[in-house]
């Protein structure tokens, strides 16, 4: 599984939610938590439909707004 965003195959362009300001992408969520973090594994979110749970794999980034110096969590589905 690949992460489009990771990967440069698609680019995010998100809002912020508290003032509506273009947000930046400043990477993987587990790149920040230590020296290993980027070699590991993706974890699986669940998702519930409808009728039934699934689990997808997801890549997490932290966006960043300058304008109202906020940071936020953005789940990305991977490909």
């Amino acid at each position: 599984m690949l992460c489009p965003v990771c990967n440069g195959f698609n680019v995010y362009q998100g809002t912020c939610s508290s003032c509506g300001g273009e947000l930046t992408d400043w990477g993987r969520s587990s790149d920040w938590t230590g020296p290993y973090a980027p070699y590991e594994p993706v974890f699986q979110n669940a998702v519930q439909s409808a009728s039934s749970i699934q689990l997808e794999a997801v890549c997490c980034h932290v966006f960043y707004c300058a304008a109202c110096d906020q940071s936020s969590e953005v789940f990305i589905t991977q490909i």
